[in-house]
C-alpha cells in the first residue's frame, strides 16, 4: 500500500511498461517473443531440467503479462464511465440512444475469431461431402479426426486437407484463449471441440453474419456520433468528441489485451506432457496428464530421480510421488470444486453491509422466483436455461438458450454466437461478459451471485437486461 502512490505516478507518466502503450510497445511484443522463442525448439530432444526452466520462464512471462492487462482493463473502464457519465448527464436526449452504442462495432480479437470461424463455415459450405461429415457427427469425433488426420468416410482427401489446413491456422491464431488461468485445463488449440460445436451452428446456416452485424453496428454509431456532434455548442461538441475517442480507443484494446493472457499456455501444456510421457517411461506416473497434479518440487525430484536413470526398478520407499496422491488430489479437487465460495470472508452482515456494494456479484442469499444483478446489455428474452460449468459443459448449448455460467473469458465467445441471453454470478458492466453480449445484440445480466445455483439447464427463465433481473418461468399447472 505505501508503494501504491508511486506506482500510480509512474503508470501515469507511461513508465513501468504499463497502461496501452506499455502494453503495446512492450508487454505485449516480449511475451509473443518469448513464446515464439521457446515453440522452435524441438522439445523431445530438451533434456528435462531444460524443459522445466523454459515452462518456469513461459509462466514467469505469462504472470508479467497478466499483470500488465490488469493496467489496461481500468483505463477501459474509466474511458467508458466518464464518457457514458457526460453523455447521460450533459448530452443525451429523451430518444437519443444509450451511451453504448457509441462503443460498439469495433473489431477485437474474440471478434476477429469468430468471424474466422464464420467465413471458415462459409469456406465448408461450398464442399457438401465435408460438411455433411462435420455436421452428422459429435464434435468430439471431428476433434479427434483433427488431431490425428484421419479422414472422415465420405470426405474427399483434397477437400480434408484443404479443410483441415484452414482450421490448423484459425487454431494457430486463436486457439490459446484460455478458459481459466489453471493450465491443466485444455485450450481450443489441444481441444477445439467446443470451436467445432459452434462451426457446426454456423453450418446449419443458424445465427447472424458477424460481418454484417458488426457494420450494422459501426454505420449506427457513426451516424448517431455525427448527429449528436452537429446539435452540440462548441464547448459541449469537444468534450464528447475527446471522451469518446478516449472511450473508442481503449475499449477493443481491452479485449486484444485479454485474449492473449493464455499466449504461452499451448506450449507449457506440451512441455509439461513431454515431461509427464517421460515420467511414465521411468514408472513415476500412471499417465502423462498425472503430471499437472504433482507439487513442484515432486517434479523436481521425480526429474532428477527417474530421468537420470530411466528404466531403472522403483521401490516404494525410493518413488518421488506417492502412488495414490495424484489419485487423492483429483478426488479433493472435484469435491472442492462444487463449493459456492464466498465473496467475502469472514462471512458476516456487517462485513455484507461494509464491503457487500464494491463486490462483482449480488448477496448469495437471494431468495424467491426473480433474483437480481446489474443489467449489462439491454433487452429481455424468455428462453430455456443452459447451466455451464466449463468447457467439458459446452456440447451441451442449443442455439437460442440463455448462457449461465460463474463467469465468462474470451474464450466462451464462440458460446455468445448460439446463446439469446447470458447470465452469470460473477462480472459487471464492464466485464467480458458484458462487452461481448453488447456486440451480439443480446440481454445480459451479470453478478447476480446466485445464478448457477439457482438455475438448471432446461428451465425457462425470462432475462431482462434492462431491469437486471433473472426470473425463473413457473410452469403451468
Amino acid at each position: 500500500m505505501g508503494k501504491s502512490l508511486t506506482a500510480v505516478g509512474a503508470l501515469a507518466r507511461g513508465k513501468a511498461h504499463m497502461g496501452i502503450k506499455g502494453w503495446r510497445d512492450h508487454s505485449h511484443p516480449r511475451y509473443r517473443g518469448l513464446v515464439r522463442r521457446w515453440a522452435a525448439k524441438p522439445l523431445k530432444d530438451l533434456p528435462a531440467p531444460e524443459l522445466l526452466g523454459g515452462i518456469s520462464e513461459l509462466l514467469d512471462a505469462g504472470t508479467a503479462y497478466y499483470t500488465a492487462v490488469q493496467s489496461v482493463i481500468p483505463i477501459a473502464a474509466t474511458s467508458e464511465i466518464t464518457f457514458r457519465a457526460f453523455y447521460d448527464r450533459l448530452v443525451r436526449r429523451a430518444g437519443d440512444p444509450p451511451g453504448q452504442t457509441f462503443l460498439l462495432g469495433f473489431d477485437s480479437e474474440p471478434i476477429r475469431a469468430e468471424k474466422s470461424l464464420y467465413d471458415l463455415a462459409a469456406w465448408t459450405r461450398g464442399h457438401p461431402d465435408l460438411a455433411a461429415a462435420l455436421t452428422s457427427g459429435p464434435a468430439e469425433s471431428a476433434a479427434a479426426s483433427v488431431r490425428t488426420g484421419d479422414r472422415p468416410a465420405g470426405v474427399g482427401a483434397e477437400d480434408w486437407e484443404q479443410w483441415r489446413a484452414r482450421f490448423q491456422r484459425h487454431l494457430d491464431r486463436f486457439g490459446h484463449a484460455v478458459y481459466n488461468l489453471d493450465f491443466v485445463n485444455p485450450v481450443p488449440a489441444d481441444d477445439p471441440s467446443a470451436l467445432l460445436e459452434t462451426l457446426k451452428f454456423f453450418l446449419r446456416g443458424e445465427g447472424r453474419d458477424p460481418h454484417e452485424r458488426q457494420q450494422r453496428s459501426a454505420d449506427r454509431r457513426e451516424n448517431q456520433s455525427r448527429a449528436i456532434s452537429a446539435r452540440l455548442d462548441p464547448a459541449r461538441r469537444a468534450a464528447f468528441t475527446r471522451l469518446l475517442r478516449w472511450a473508442q480507443r481503449a475499449a477493443p484494446v481491452r479485449e486484444d489485451a485479454l485474449a492473449d493472457i493464455g499466449l504461452a499456455w499451448p506450449l507449457m501444456r506440451r512441455m509439461l506432457l513431454e515431461l509427464g510421457q517421460r515420467l511414465v517411461g521411468s514408472g513415476i506416473i500412471a499417465d502423462p496428464a498425472d503430471v499437472f497434479w504433482l507439487r513442484l518440487d515432486e517434479l523436481r525430484n521425480a526429474i532428477g530421480f527417474g530421468l537420470a536413470t530411466p528404466g531403472a526398478a522403483i521401490t516404494g520407499a525410493e518413488r518421488p510421488v506417492r502412488a495414490d496422491a495424484v489419485e487423492q488430489r483429483k478426488m479433493v479437487w472435484r469435491g472442492q470444486r462444487k463449493a459456492a465460495a464466498p465473496q467475502l470472508l469472514p462471512e458476516s452482515r456487517w462485513m455484507e453491509r461494509a464491503f457487500g456494494s464494491m463486490m462483482p456479484a449480488r448477496s448469495q442469499d437471494q431468495r424467491g422466483d426473480t433474483f437480481s444483478g446489474v443489467g449489462a446489455s439491454s433487452g429481455q428474452v424468455t428462453a430455456p436455461a443452459r447451466v455451464l460449468g466449463g468447457p467439458e459443459d459446452f456440447a451441451s448449448m442449443r442455439p437460442g438458450e440463455v448462457l449461465v455460467a460463474r463467469m465468462t473469458t474470451p474464450a466462451w465467445t464462440p458460446l455468445f454466437a448460439m446463446a439469446s441471453g447470458v447470465v452469470t454470478d460473477v462480472g459487471g458492466p464492464l466485464s467480458h461478459s458484458s462487452i461481448v453480449a453488447r456486440e451480439y445484440g443480446i440481454p445480459a445480466v451479470l453478478g447476480t451471485g446466485v445464478a448457477t445455483q439457482r438455475l438448471t439447464s432446461g428451465r425457462q427463465v425470462k432475462v431482462d437486461g434492462d431491469a437486471g433481473t433473472v426470473t425463473i418461468e413457473r410452469a403451468e399447472g
